[in-house]
């Protein structure tokens, strides 16, 4: 762990260096006029002093702040395994590494039996994070039902302006359950970082702002294992994604779960250009009425060369990386 530095040592330093700089400054012009004056090679002096000033604050530099180290890399270790579960017309995703397990979102309110079984035939006998992107339905519904049978160390869940918290039934069950289950409630912000384990590491990206409504709340999460990197966006629509794209977010990955279960409303040209991802995955309940995924987004896909999978169709799909290759597998 770095050592934290003494704030008033470092403020002292700092008074002393800025009355320094100024009252060199003034020498400094003092000696180019009586150069100039005499007729010397004003410039010359003056490219010579900037060599040794630059050496000098270099040296500076370091006494007050300490030699720079460049952050190493991380190294990846073992595999981080991504399941797209096919949980119908809704999503769940389970990310696990050799030390971590984390769901993010868990279908529709019957789908929660069909996720535990997914969990328990992996072995999985406890969640180190669950994560509801935003307060619908077919993202939360089971979820109430996972942490009554899979204990669960913590949650999490996009903010929501007041005016947005719904008071449905499924929102309310996920709210008793982590009252009964005792499990710590935490609406991130962005920039918050999750350990993985095994050099790997969930950013929060989203939500940007005060979104206006609920899809748009949806917490977006970045994984990065090595260099291998995912982006899962939730129901989050154009304006949302426009509020993160102007933030700056690096949105550049290898795999991207195509936001509102591959509806044209997300996933717009400006973000799935910014990810610009190599392989794609669709959530979606076959024949469901609101006819996801839409064209437009298949259109954009094969356009861009990205090889896709979807639920409706390839039932679950896993994706497995070491950090350097992905590979993936579908139920179908």
């Amino acid at each position: 762990m770095a050592k934290r530095k003494n704030k008033k040592q470092t403020e002292r330093k700092n008074w002393w260096l800025s009355g320094f700089i100024i009252g060199f400054l003034l020498c400094l012009l003092l000696i180019l006029a009586v150069q100039t004056i005499r007729g010397e090679d004003a410039i010359a002096f003056l490219d010579d002093t900037v060599s040794k000033v630059e050496d000098w604050l270099d040296r500076l530099d370091r006494w007050l702040y300490g030699d720079s180290v460049e952050a190493e890399p991380s190294i990846a270790e073992g595999i981080l395994r991504v399941d797209i579960i096919d949980v119908g017309q809704g999503e769940s995703i389970l990310l696990t590494t050799a030390e971590k397990a984390v769901l993010i979102d868990a279908g529709e309110n019957d789908q929660g039996a069909l996720v535990v079984d997914h969990l328990k035939e992996l072995g999985i006998e406890t969640l180190d994070l669950a994560i509801g992107t935003h307060a619908h339905s077919d993202h939360i519904g089971g979820m109430d039902t996972v942490m009554a049978q899979i204990p669960t160390s913590e949650f999490w869940m996009g903010a929501m302006p007041e005016e947005l918290v719904p008071s449905s039934k499924t929102y309310m069950d996920v709210l008793e359950q982590l009252d009964i289950g005792r499990i710590p409630y935490r609406e991130p912000k962005v920039g918050t970082q999750y350990d993985l384990g095994s050099g790997g590491t969930l950013t929060v990206l989203g939500p940007q702002g005060k979104p206006e409504d609920l899809n748009n709340c949806s917490l977006v999460c970045r994984v990065d294992f090595g260099e291998s990197s995912f982006l899962f966006s939730g129901d989050t629509e154009e304006a949302g994604e426009k509020a993160i794209l102007a933030s700056g977010a690096d949105l550049d990955v290898d795999v991207m779960v195509m936001g509102h279960h591959g509806s044209s409303t997300s996933s717009s040209s400006a973000y799935f250009k910014a990810a610009s991802p190599a392989y794609a995955a669709i959530s979606c309940g076959a024949d469901n009425s609101y006819g996801h995924p839409h064209s437009a987004i298949i259109k954009k896909l094969k356009n861009a060369n990205v090889t896709y999978r979807r639920t409706d169709l390839n039932g679950t799909i896993t994706f497995t990386t070491d950090g350097i290759t992905i590979d993936y597998s579908t139920e179908k």
